[in-house]
């Protein structure tokens, strides 16, 4: 992610000038201010503002957030600067300069995030990813596991699996996590659909080969429905028969 660019500010901004621009972007994609799925969009610009600003906060300029107010910045020096600090982050951190990033290596980077338990960071990331590139399917793969791990955007998770599946119809991973969330939600008639579709896609998959695993359930439960409404059935009927006999 390129901080400045997404608090739309220059690398040479002032603390003042970084704090300023997130507040003002922070007020106008609160998410409390939308809804439907305008929310959602200002849910991911509010998340992505303040990784950005956490970047410049915490990584690459320490001093923007002293513990006293901070003093007017100095003038600009006369000579020309050769190196942005955003450059300067990325070699310190080894990472290739923003400017020459493609969004393999945000993706790279995402996935890298997610294996170091930082799912915050990685969202930003594989959003970024997608900015770049929309109809990867392995970006939105990515993007559902991540909100998988966050845990607070079901609609945005279900979204980013469907296109994941829609992109690469052979991903069994993402119908596996997909059914799972539908059955989560009660939906078991889309999750056994899901089901069917992956044992068809892979029969020897271990989770359809270990007892206790999930893959059976929403069938089982649709099943076991059933069950209850035949035994239901079977009992006004003997009911009924010992009414007539009565009469």
């Amino acid at each position: 992610m390129n901080p400045y660019e997404v608090l739309e500010i220059s690398p040479g901004a002032s603390p003042e000038e970084i704090k300023s621009a997130y507040h003002r972007m922070a007020k106008q994609w609160h998410p409390d201010r939308f809804t439907g799925e305008a929310k959602l969009d200002a849910e991911r610009r509010f998340r992505v503002l303040a990784e950005a600003f956490s970047m410049l906060r915490n990584v690459a300029r320490p001093e923007l957030v002293p513990e006293a107010p901070a003093a007017p910045p100095p003038p600009p020096p006369p000579e020309p600067v050769a190196a942005s600090p955003q450059i300067e982050l990325d070699n310190a951190s080894g990472e290739r300069p923003t400017a020459q990033k493609t969004a393999d290596d945000w993706f790279k980077d995402a996935k890298e995030a997610m294996d170091n338990k930082a799912p915050g960071r990685a969202l930003a990331l594989v959003l970024y990813a997608l900015r770049l590139e929309g109809e990867r399917a392995e970006f939105h793969a990515l993007h559902g596991k991540v909100l998988e791990a966050t845990g607070n955007d079901d609609r945005a998770k279900v979204k980013a699996l469907e296109n994941a599946i829609r992109l690469n119809p052979k991903d069994v991973d993402s119908m596996i996590l997909l059914a799972q969330t539908f059955q989560q939600k009660g939906m078991h008639a889309r999750a056994s659909r899901l089901w069917e579709t992956i044992r068809n896609l892979a029969p020897n998959h271990a989770l359809f080969n270990t007892p206790g695993k999930k893959a059976p359930k929403a069938k089982e439960q649709l099943q076991g429905l059933g069950e209850q409404v035949n035994a239901l059935v079977a009992e006004a009927k003997v009911a009924l028969g010992k009414i007539f006999k009565r009469g």
